[in-house]
């Protein structure tokens, strides 16, 4: 009988191999037992007693140093673990801000299996040594074995806002700063030019705000309000939101013919979210039919009630392009800023918000901000995010030089190091080199946080690397066994090799592989302000992904250059977005040498469009076959043809469509093709023809294939190339 691989069937051998490994632990006990008493060559050796089991009479435990042997088998032995030492408790543990979970069990010098345990005790599921965790984790993990994890500060040197004084009455008032809100087209922009005598919409792409506008208005009776103007398309939500967040007072544009648009319910609630007073502006109301009461009642269903409707908010009725309630909406903005009696320090180190920031010919890096508190002058040192200034000019929105700016003031201001991004906060340092010292500190405080938010991606990458070896080892193991069977006669054949794995075969057994067979188009985008290089590519990610997606590899501010060109892709067909900038004659000829075209845009729809264009025609159409005849074999016969040989001829009746010589054709026998390929031959009678219409009798010949019989089914087939959508 065939003995099952890895047992015995012997039991009394398995029983002997005991008894004697017990017999050889006795006789080694009892030699180290005698070694004790001094020998005495008249007196015989006493036996000693066998001792028990201090809890009774339980036989004595076998030494570490010997290993017992149960009636499993030969080859079940059970050995006592190692013995180590666990952290001392209240011991100080310094960790970093990543460390994988073999670099923690070295740290707290633990093996590696029972730090596992560990985490699996408290529910977690990165149970492998090579699974990266964050500090927080690997903390919760060493405070399991009693000792103090300490996790240094993410601190150094940094600028932080003062706090807001409790008796604002000690300073001076300052202007409101109001962001005009709505949607495109709206009538937001014209509401400015009407304010400011200005023509600011014939300079917009489109008719369309691009970015945000600072502007600062001065009314009839002398006071002045700071206005932001603000995107209405989809794509610049989050430039709306900033604008929200650093606002007095929010002017909801609605054009009395379009009503409550997507764009006008995201300001609503940006409004909202920044707990800013609103005023209701309903616009186009000199059109025939305007009926702005309607307005007043949808708004009511977004949370936003009116006067007229019984509500604390107010509204005014206007026509932003005659001018018609201008004058009183500037009126009621003055009233309200007067009741929120809106303060600000002067006499403080300056903090200040970036509106936009751009890189313009002859000036370097500007960044327009909006003044919080303090005074900033020329010569003041700032600090934004990651970038700082030195200032070494300023200009009001006009153009015109200034040399300093109060609370709520809009100026550009120059002399930045680097761009700041639209939406940080400005504070001032007191030297360049506490300037250097903040930017520093914050560059490395974000590598940390990159470091943390790519560690998820990384422990997927190597839990699929972990799987796929654990299945290979296991392939492996079983061949072996069932090589070793066949040596000794369990099985009858040998089994098949494994097959050779080499990169192609790994990387066809990952999910990442799947990935792969999506197209990617590399994009580089530059643009003429941050924020609208952020929207744009804020709108690029929403496309849709699933047959091709566009992969953002750089942004930046400022024209088309070589390097752009270089960086989107020698031969990689990659794509190049440059939104209200231009590239030169030597840029676009190293674009064309490199195979990366490069689009222009000023309009955000214009973009959108165009890219998705250009995505589908990247996508390889979709082919659909179609029957576009078919005919039923009713005889065959065979002819002879040049050179003595004979072919046959399937004599054939169209039922449906036509059967056209140029076409495909298939052959059916039994509802199963029998062959797809040319017709090498179509005739009727004596004559060659291009196609036989319903009913027709005909004589064929396929290319390549003789066995047709009677009864067969003829197809001919066409086919149709169809673009594919994104989807």
């Amino acid at each position: 009988m065939v003995q099952e691989y890895g047992k015995r069937n012997d039991q009394t051998e398995n029983k002997d191999i005991a008894h004697r490994a017990e017999a050889a632990y006795r006789k080694h006990d009892s030699r180290r037992v005698d070694s004790r008493h001094p020998k005495s060559g008249d007196a015989p050796k006493k036996a000693m007693p066998e001792k028990k089991h201090r809890n009774g009479g339980a036989p004595r435990r076998l030494g570490s140093h010997m290993a017992s042997y149960d009636e499993g088998g030969e080859g079940n032995i059970k050995r006592r673990r190692k013995k180590f030492k666990l952290p001392k408790k209240g011991q100080e543990v310094v960790l970093p801000t990543t460390i994988t979970v073999d670099g923690l069990a070295k740290l707290l010098e633990v093996p590696n299996d029972h730090l596992l345990r560990k985490m699996a005790n408290i529910g977690m599921d990165k149970l492998a040594n090579n699974y990266l965790l964050t500090n927080e984790e690997a903390a919760e993990i060493a405070l399991e074995y009693e000792v103090v994890p300490i996790i240094p500060e993410d601190s150094g040197p940094d600028l932080l806002p003062r706090p807001i004084p409790e008796d604002m009455s000690l300073h001076p008032t300052r202007p409101p700063v109001v962001t005009i809100m709505g949607h495109v087209d709206h009538g937001k922009t014209t509401l400015l030019d009407t304010l400011r005598n200005s023509t600011i919409t014939a300079s917009e792409a489109g008719g369309i705000t691009q970015h945000i506008g600072a502007f600062s208005v001065e009314l009839k009776d002398g006071n002045h309000i700071t206005f932001l103007d603000t995107p209405g398309h989809a794509a610049f939500s989050a430039m709306r939101a900033r604008g929200a967040n650093a606002t007095d007072i929010v002017v909801l544009v609605v054009a009395v013919d379009d009503g409550v648009m997507p764009q006008t319910k995201e300001a609503i609630q940006h409004a909202l979210d920044a707990d800013v007073p609103i005023i209701v502006a309903i616009n186009k109301c000199d059109k025939p039919g305007a009926d702005p009461q309607h307005i007043q009642e949808e708004l009511l269903q977004y949370g936003i009630q009116t006067e007229g409707m019984g509500g604390d908010i107010q509204s005014v009725e206007i026509s932003a392009l005659k001018g018609t309630g201008v004058d009183e909406l500037a009126e009621n903005i003055a009233t309200l800023a007067e009741v929120l009696d809106l303060r600000a320090e002067v006499d403080i180190p300056v903090q200040a918000t970036v509106i936009e920031s751009q890189v313009e010919r002859g000036r370097g890096n500007v960044a327009s901000m909006l003044i919080k508190r303090g005074t900033l002058n020329v010569g003041d040192i700032v600090v934004a995010g990651t970038a700082w200034c030195k200032v070494r000019s300023m200009t009001d929105d006009h153009g015109r030089p200034v040399k300093s700016a109060s609370p709520a003031t809009a100026v550009r201001v120059m002399g930045w190091k680097e761009i700041p991004l639209a939406g940080d906060m400005v504070l001032q340092a007191e030297t360049e080199s506490h300037a250097k010292d903040v930017v520093a500190n914050r560059v490395e405080k974000r590598k940390n946080r990159d470091k943390l938010q790519t560690i998820g991606a990384m422990n997927e990458v190597r839990r699929e690397t972990n799987e796929r070896e654990s299945s290979e080892r296991a392939e492996e193991k079983a061949h072996r066994k069932a090589v070793w069977e066949y040596h000794h006669g369990i099985r009858s054949t040998m089994p098949d090799p494994l097959p050779r794995k080499n990169a192609s075969d790994v990387s066809s057994s990952t999910p990442a592989s799947e990935a792969s067979s999506i197209s990617v188009v590399p994009v580089v985008i530059k643009g003429d302000v941050s924020g609208t290089v952020e929207a744009v590519a804020g709108a690029l990610k929403q496309l849709p992904d699933k047959k091709i997606r566009i992969n953002v590899i750089s942004t930046g501010v400022g024209p088309v250059t070589e390097s752009d060109v270089v960086m989107a892709g020698s031969g990689t067909e990659g794509l190049i977005i440059a939104f209200n900038v231009k590239a030169d004659k030597k840029t676009l000829t190293a674009a064309k040498r490199e195979k990366v075209e490069v689009m222009s845009f000023r309009v955000i729809y214009k973009l959108l469009e165009d890219i998705e264009k250009l995505l589908t025609s990247r996508l390889e159409p979709l082919r659909i076959e179609e029957v576009q005849g078919e005919a039923v074999v009713q005889e065959v016969f065979e002819v002879t043809l040049k050179g003595s040989k004979l072919a046959k001829v399937a004599g054939s009746r169209v039922t449906v469509g036509t059967i056209a010589k140029t076409s495909k054709a298939r052959l059916l026998r039994n509802d199963k093709e029998i062959f797809a390929g040319d017709i090498s031959s179509l005739r009727n009678i004596k004559h060659d023809i291009g196609e036989a219409a319903k009913g027709q009798e005909f004589g064929v010949c396929f290319a390549g294939f003789d066995d047709v019989r009677e009864g067969d089914i003829i197809h001919s087939l066409r086919y149709k190339e169809i673009p594919q959508k994104l989807v």
